[in-house]
């Protein structure tokens, strides 16, 4: 059973989670710009941490960041460069940025191979789509879309289980 403190930190970090992945997903050309964003990216990626304990990675460049080292092995996550990602308690998040909705796809597929079961289906059009999935450890939200700015971005949401 999730605590009122657990939640309320879990509920700080997705949401953090959240306006970071919308804020840096944005490509950057000028250098004082990149060194201005790392600065900022450490800044920010020290400061969840230090006030909440979540292992946060923000990558704001595109260059690629990489999953929380507690990330499931069981959970597998697309190839592709992660943009961001954190993981609090049972609970994780990550953007990854992948070639082509055909990467996004085979991503959905390596999950229902790996014995995840499809349980909500939702289409958002041109915009992409969102899959809820279940195994007898984990609830994931796998979900993708496509833009000319952006590319094709994945993101996933784990929740363990409570048994």
């Amino acid at each position: 059973m999730i605590t009122s403190q657990r939640a309320l930190t879990s509920a700080t970090a997705i949401a953090i989670a959240a306006g970071l992945s919308l804020s840096l997903s944005g490509c950057f050309a000028n250098p004082l710009e990149s060194f201005t964003d790392n600065l900022i990216e450490d800044t920010v990626e020290n400061a969840i941490e230090g006030a909440t304990g979540v292992d946060v990675d923000v990558d704001g460049d595109g260059s690629g960041g990489s999953l929380p080292k507690s990330w499931p092995a069981e959970v597998p996550a697309p190839d592709g460069n992660i943009l961001f990602s954190l993981g609090i308690d049972d609970g994780y998040s990550a953007t990854i940025q992948v070639d082509s909705d055909a990467a996004a796809e085979a991503g959905y597929e390596a999950l229902v191979s790996s014995g995840f079961e499809m349980i909500s289906e939702f289409s958002l059009g041109d915009e992409g789509v969102m899959y809820g999935l279940e195994s007898d450890s984990w609830i994931v939200q796998y979900s993708w879309g496509t833009n000319e700015e952006d590319g094709t971005l994945v993101n996933m949401i784990l929740t363990g289980v409570d048994e």
